[in-house]
């Protein structure tokens, strides 16, 4: 994936969806940050002040446009059509 997108997924260990998306991402060579709400207690409050309530909840910044995604076919497709645009 190009460098000028910027992918962070909050995720939380015990959540299937988060391990199925995190293994998607690596499987198609896709850079994240994964911001773990239950394993560091700075990413629950980030998660919490954004108003979140699901995980897995996915931000890809493009440029000055954020696109946010819950859960993970959302996320899958629409990389996937990104993925190829390119």
């Amino acid at each position: 994936m190009t460098k000028d997108y910027e992918i962070t997924v909050f995720t939380m260990g015990h959540c299937p969806s988060c391990v199925t998306l995190k293994k998607w991402l690596d499987k198609q060579g896709i850079t994240f940050v994964e911001k773990d709400i239950v394993a560091n207690e700075k990413y629950e409050k980030e998660f919490n002040e954004k108003g979140l309530k699901y995980t897995p909840t996915t931000f890809v910044t493009m440029g000055n446009e954020t696109h946010q995604f819950i859960g993970e076919i959302k996320t899958k497709k629409f990389l996937s059509a990104e993925l190829i645009s390119k």
